[in-house]
């Protein structure tokens, strides 16, 4: 009985994880704090459809995406250093980005006055999908603490799918269901990055 779980582990040998013992907690942390705000947006902040492609993401994409960084980061036997403590703080502001939008535009959707109104306060005054953004910056800085660079195609892709098909798809159900609201929100404020795009 026992010989047979000996070889199941013997198995599993090709995809341990042995890098550095901080690096791989840092990872690990970063996994966790990034699914437990997810789930957050996703069960109590998001009030609308998703387009299948973020449901897609989010469901069959990220998964994987996780593990790859996992693999490839998590055996990385280099000691933590300066680089992935700014990697660590780029996750944590793009989380914080990320979230802190969603949730004040959450809390502003739920006042009775605010309905059918589109929401340009908080973060959303700075950049239209400031948490597109965020998420793009915590990957960024996802990167940097496994100390990969192969690792930088994930935020590099992101960022190209939401400039090129989420940000124009969004934008469009803006304009139809905000009409001149949209309009004078989009002339006065950057698409992705705040001051520049």
């Amino acid at each position: 009985m026992f010989s047979e779980s000996h070889n199941m582990i013997d198995w599993l040998e090709p995809y341990k994880v042995d890098g550095d013992v901080a690096r791989n907690i840092l990872i690990l942390s970063c996994f966790i704090i990034y699914f437990l705000r997810l789930l957050v947006t996703l069960f109590f902040f998001y009030r609308r459809k998703m387009y299948w492609i973020e449901a897609f993401a989010i469901v069959n994409i990220m998964p994987w995406i996780f593990l790859y960084v996992t693999w490839i980061g998590g055996r990385n036997h280099q000691p933590v250093g300066l680089l992935e403590l700014c990697g660590l703080l780029l996750f944590l502001l793009g989380s914080y980005l990320n979230t802190t939008s969603e949730y004040f535009r959450y809390a502003w959707k739920q006042k009775e006055e605010n309905k059918g109104h589109l929401y340009t306060n908080g973060l959303f005054k700075h950049a239209r999908h400031i948490n597109y953004l965020g998420d793009t910056i915590l990957f960024t800085g996802l990167t940097l603490v496994s100390l990969k660079a192969i690792l930088l195609i994930i935020p590099i892709s992101m960022a190209l799918v939401f400039t090129l098909i989420l940000i124009p798809l969004k934008e469009s159900y803006l304009k139809r269901k905000y009409g001149n609201e949209f309009n004078d929100y989009a002339n006065r404020t950057k698409r992705f990055i705040p001051m520049v795009y």
